[in-house]
């Protein structure tokens, strides 16, 4: 008859050490593995965040009227962007001032344009409207309306008043009015929101918990080559991108060389920053923004009325 006999101690406490290890090993692949996936997780959200944010930003900037910024309702340069979208359709001719004086005409608070409207509902443009009117040289300049009349005497002509400021650019032949709506994006970081306005409305949060949202202005000369935010010295006209007061010149000159850049893109860099497993972690997120072109206009300045 054979013997039985069971486990030791000895053999029993090793083969336990030897199953600890194994869960141990275990255990540590496994919350190794939680780890690094919720830190993808989270970096996956973040581009995914910014990515959004980006989309909203490059589909306003692409419709932009003639690929032109402007500095209404906020200054363009390193932290926040203006432009315009048009809301009427094509432009309507604008016609000399009265006494054909180019000064005059940019002194005029108001602009007779040819709409072929029997009625007001028929022109398309009102009270609280704004206006971008662009000349042939691409100057172009945006009007806040507060009076839209007919011109005596003479069918088919509408006075677009703009009380208070002057119609500021020069008339040129085949000068365009638009109805447009004016919209701007800004980033503040103290409270470290990107903020999108209308107009003259209320600041409107589009984005929170941003560490940086920065626009970069990128030109570009004859055969290609580029330069980055200009520095003022160096190129003219000077414009200071970081303490911006208008919007950015369309064409500079280098002044060693006399090479001419225009502005073609904007450069967008966004960075979030998001917490996982109790530390902080950023992600960056780049993108290139080409501005939209005319071949018959081009908007190479907006500037407020004065």
């Amino acid at each position: 008859m054979s013997e039985r006999r069971g486990f030791t101690l000895l053999e029993l406490l090793l083969a336990l050490a030897i199953l600890a290890t194994l869960l141990a090993v275990a255990y540590g692949g496994v919350i190794q593995f939680m780890q690094s996936r919720s830190d993808l997780d989270a970096a996956i959200n973040a581009q995914a965040k910014l990515r959004r944010i980006v989309e909203v930003f490059t589909q306003d900037l692409r419709s932009a009227v003639f690929g032109g910024l402007s500095a209404t309702p906020y200054p363009s340069g390193n932290a926040s962007i203006s432009f315009a979208l048009i809301e009427g359709g094509a432009g309507y001719p604008v016609l000399p001032h009265d006494s054909g004086n180019n000064q005059s005409f940019k002194q005029a608070a108001e602009a007779k344009i040819v709409v072929l409207a029997g009625a007001l509902s028929g022109v398309g443009i009102a009270r609280g409207d704004e206006v971008l009117m662009v000349n042939n040289l691409g100057d172009g300049v945006i009007l806040p309306v507060t009076r839209v009349n007919p011109v005596g005497g003479e069918p088919n002509r509408w006075h677009v008043v703009h009380a208070g400021c002057g119609n500021t650019i020069d008339y040129t032949p085949n000068t365009l009015l638009f109805r447009v709506r004016t919209l701007g994006f800004r980033f503040d970081p103290t409270t470290r929101r990107l903020v999108y306005r209308e107009g003259g409305g209320e600041e409107v949060p589009v984005a929170f918990d941003m560490e940086r949202f920065e626009i970069h202005y990128v030109y570009e000369g004859a055969f290609g080559d580029t330069v980055t935010d200009p520095p003022g010295g160096a190129f003219t006209p000077g414009y200071d991108f970081t303490r911006p007061t208008g919007a950015p010149p369309y064409q500079v000159a280098e002044v060693a060389t006399g090479k001419t850049y225009t502005l073609r893109r904007l450069s967008l860099v966004l960075e979030a920053r998001f917490s996982s497993r109790g530390r902080p972690v950023s992600r960056t997120y780049t993108a290139q923004v080409e501005l939209a072109a005319n071949t018959q206009y081009q908007a190479k300045r907006i500037v407020p009325c004065e």
